[in-house]
C-alpha cells in the first residue's frame, strides 16, 4: 500500500479468508492470528506480542506489515529493535510497533516488550536534569518478525506472546502483487474484522463473569484468552 494513499473505509459483506489467502500460514497459525487482530482493536485491554518466526522467503515481513496496517494504516515499521531509551520512546509513541529482522531478544528488550503488552508506570529523568518524571504508558500492539527460536524467549515474555511459525514459500508471489491484492481487499477484510469485534464485545461481559467464578481457566492475559473463547463460540468452525 502506498503510504501516501488514504485507505478506503471498511465495507460489509467481506471475509477474512481474503486476508488468509495472502498470508503463508497453517490452520493452527491462522487460529492464533485472528484473535490477536480482534484483541488489537480493543485498546483498553493488554494485547500480546505477535511473533512471526521463520527463515528466509517465509513471508514474515510482508505479513507483519499487513497485519499492522489493519490495526493502524499510518504505521511505519521501525526495522530492528531499539537499542536505547530514545529509540524506545519513539517506538512507544506508535499505536502499533513493528520490528523486523529480529534474531535475539536481550533481557532489557524483554522488559520493554512486556511493558508494551500490559502498559504501566514508567519513571524517567527529565531532559538535562536529575528530576524524575512519571508517565503512564498504555498497552499497545507489537509485532516481531524474524528468525527467533521461541524456546529462547524469557518465560515472562513467552506468557505474553502469540507465536506464529512460518515455513519457506516455494513459489513466492511478487510483493507488489501481494500489496495490490491487499489494498483492494482491505475494506472488506476490515469490515469482516469489525463484524467479529462486535460479536466479541457482546460476549465479553458474560465471559468475564465466568472467569471471575473460576469457570474459565486462568491465564496471564485473561482478556485475550476471553477473546479466544468468544471467537470459538461465535465461529467454532473457522474463527473467521
Amino acid at each position: 500500500m502506498n503510504p501516501n494513499t488514504e485507505p478506503l473505509p471498511p465495507v460489509s459483506g467481506g471475509s477474512l479468508t481474503e486476508l488468509r489467502d495472502l498470508l503463508n500460514v497453517t490452520d493452527e497459525s491462522w487460529a492464533s492470528i485472528v484473535p490477536w487482530l480482534v484483541t488489537g482493536l480493543i485498546p483498553e485491554i493488554p494485547r500480546p506480542v505477535l511473533l512471526l518466526s521463520g527463515g528466509q522467503c517465509s513471508g514474515k515481513s510482508v505479513a507483519a506489515r499487513m497485519l499492522a496496517n489493519l490495526l493502524d494504516p499510518a504505521v511505519v515499521p521501525f526495522g530492528r529493535l531499539p537499542h536505547n531509551d530514545d529509540a524506545w520512546r519513539a517506538a512507544e509513541a506508535a499505536s502499533v510497533s513493528v520490528f523486523d529482522n529480529v534474531t535475539r531478544i536481550p533481557d532489557e528488550t524483554s522488559d520493554h516488550l512486556c511493558r508494551a503488552v500490559t502498559g504501566g508506570t514508567v519513571v524517567r529523568r527529565a531532559l538535562y536534569t536529575d528530576t524524575p518524571v512519571t508517565t503512564e504508558e498504555p498497552s499497545r500492539a507489537v509485532i516481531l518478525a524474524g528468525t527467533i527460536d521461541p524456546d529462547e524467549l524469557r518465560a515472562d515474555l513467552v506468557d505474553r506472546t502469540v507465536v506464529v511459525e512460518l515455513s519457506r514459500i516455494t513459489a513466492p508471489r511478487p510483493e507488489s502483487e501481494l500489496w495490490e491484492a491487499f489494498t483492494e481487499a482491505r475494506p472488506r477484510i476490515l469490515g469482516a474484522l469489525l463484524d467479529l469485534l462486535v460479536v466479541v464485545l457482546g460476549k465479553l461481559p458474560a465471559l468475564r463473569e465466568k472467569a471471575d467464578r473460576g469457570e474459565i481457566p486462568a491465564h496471564r492475559l485473561v482478556d485475550h484468552a476471553l477473546v479466544i473463547v468468544a471467537l470459538e463460540e461465535a465461529v467454532p468452525s473457522a474463527r473467521a
